[in-house]
């Protein structure tokens, strides 16, 4: 567990401290397969230092560690993610534990701006705490393996530097990946920059760095890939969203790349599928998600990992010798929302049924308009599983006349008044329906109003404002989005960001290992014996 004030430091040490420096001032402790990361009297010196000049103490935990409860439910992935070493060793202080990961450094000291401020010279003091201590030990071993020698990295935490994520608080569904050694050795997982952060966590959570891959532009404007290590022989995973063209390119590039290098196999691993709402053939235009999938074949991919593709069809656009696993991330926001309203208050005037009975507020599970029944009754199926109470399940008619119209009238079909609604879709991008729908939902009687939808595809902060249009949504209690899709700016607290690496990084951990992916998010029959159980 992380306060907040561990987290300033760890961010400020991966923008400024030269990567040796930690090892002098760490000691790691190895429990099992996993290790524990703690810091020398020599650095809590300085942190304290840092902490007088910042005022930064605070209690508030930044934490994806889980209680680890047993449960009746079968195993399989979920957001509730202890990340690699996070058991920690009992009678430590709460601010010694730190656990991290290494990633690409990319920052210099030219980026460090306002130097005069009392946190950069917080800062500067943890340095100077340091220096003695990091000359007797700069050609100690590395905490990780090896010989500490100089290299372009640097160690940072496993949070995401940008937005903040949520995570479920008890592991309902997740156990760590363990990948076996002899496998590991032919394992390779790079990503693209649309998803850095995403591919760090899988990466962290798989017990591994990221490897090398360089990826730009020409200054001219084309793209540039380079493999930064050899892929020969190599089970090769790419981590790339494809929600511009850019991130396409990217992805498409990094596959020929790695196909002429001659990886031995390649696996494309996709949390959002650009192009997939264009599915189908209405009047004189292309079927876009087909021509994507058309392009990714001839630059090589072996295999394919999609979250919650916009329709099942789009797995039928691949030949059948490239195999497309189909990942729905539902589970995991139906366990985050079974722990949300579960902790909702008791009413005074509820009386329980019988001795045993627990009360459970009244929800219905709302798909957005008609295409998502399917995924709302599987929300729905979750929840019920996951609470043992009844749980009412509705939609909301669109009513549309044909393809592009703007307007329409919605209609609510179900039980809405005095519920606490859940309303389901797969894609949020401008708002404007979940606006629509949150009225509706609001006229029929809805208590509380939340949402999920996999993919928050808001585009760039300059051209659209949908961010700020859901935070203005005012019968709204909050959208939760999972963080398949990197954002270019923070999102308004009214969005939070649902955690799915520990779910890409089960999956890839069985396609290692040749289990079943589809076991992950079995709720109806027991799953097999796993490669790490």
């Amino acid at each position: 567990m992380l306060s907040r004030a561990s987290m300033s430091i760890a961010r400020a040490m991966r923008k400024r401290v030269h990567p040796p420096a930690f090892r002098a001032l760490s000691t790691v402790e190895t429990f099992g397969k996993e290790q524990n990361f703690t810091w020398s009297s020599a650095a809590m010196a300085g942190a304290a230092s840092l902490f007088l000049a910042t005022g930064a103490l605070s209690a508030v935990p930044v934490s994806t560690e889980c209680e680890q409860e047993e449960s009746s439910l079968p195993v399989f992935g979920s957001s509730s993610d202890p990340l690699a070493g996070s058991e920690s060793k009992e009678g430590l202080d709460e601010i010694e534990k730190l656990y991290i990961e290494r990633v690409p450094y990319k920052r210099d000291r030219e980026e460090i701006s306002d130097t005069s401020s009392a946190f950069s010279r917080g800062v500067r003091a943890f340095e100077n705490s340091f220096e003695s201590a990091y000359a007797a030990k700069e050609e100690s071993e590395d905490p990780f393996g090896g010989t500490s020698v100089p290299t372009p990295g640097i160690i940072s935490t496993s949070s995401p530097a940008v937005q903040e994520t949520v995570t479920t608080n008890k592991m309902y569904f997740y156990r760590t990946p363990q990948i076996k050694s002899r496998i590991a050795r032919k394992f390779m997982l790079f990503t693209a920059p649309s998803s850095e952060e995403l591919g760090g966590d899988v990466a962290h959570l798989l017990g591994m760095d990221l490897n090398k891959v360089e990826v730009g532009k020409f200054t001219d404007g084309e793209t540039r890939v380079e493999a930064g290590e050899s892929v020969r022989g190599k089970y090769v995973f790419i981590v790339c969203t494809t929600s511009s063209n850019d991130a396409l390119m990217e992805l498409l590039l990094m596959i020929s790349a790695f196909r002429k290098a001659q990886a031995k196999h390649i696996t494309a691993v996709i949390p959002y599928y650009g192009y997939s709402r264009q599915d189908r053939k209405v009047k004189r235009e292309p079927i876009a998600a087909a021509d994507i999938a058309i392009l990714l074949q001839n630059m090589g991919v072996d295999r394919l990992m999609c979250m919650d593709l916009h329709n099942d069809s789009l797995c039928g656009f691949f030949s059948p010798s490239t195999p497309v696993d189909h990942l729905l991330p539902i589970p995991v926001a139906a366990a985050y929302f079974h722990e949300e309203l579960a902790s909702v208050p008791t009413p005074e005037d509820w009386k329980p049924e019988s001795e045993d009975d627990e009360y459970y507020p009244n929800i219905t599970v709302v798909a957005s308009h008609e295409g998502q029944v399917g995924r709302a009754a599987h929300f729905r199926d979750v929840l019920q599983r996951l609470s043992g109470k009844k749980i009412e399940l509705a939609f909301i008619s669109k009513n549309r006349q044909k393809r592009g119209e703007k307007y329409y009238t919605p209609h609510v079909v179900g039980k809405i008044e005095g519920q606490r609604c859940i309303m389901v879709d797969d894609i949020v991008n401008t708002g404007k329906t979940l606006i629509s729908n949150v009225d509706e939902l609001h006229k029929a009687g809805a208590a509380t109003i939340h949402a999920w939808a996999s993919h928050g595809v808001f585009g760039p902060r300059s051209l659209s404002d949908a961010p700020q249009r859901i935070a203005e949504i005012e019968h709204l209690d909050y959208l939760l989005i999972s963080n398949s899709v990197a954002n270019d700016s923070i999102l308004p607290p009214k969005i939070r960001q649902l955690n799915v690496a520990p779910f890409l990084a089960e999956a890839i951990a069985r396609a290692l290992h040749n289990q079943s992916i589809n076991e992950i998010l079995n709720l109806d029959e027991e799953s097999d014996r796993r490669y790490d159980g």
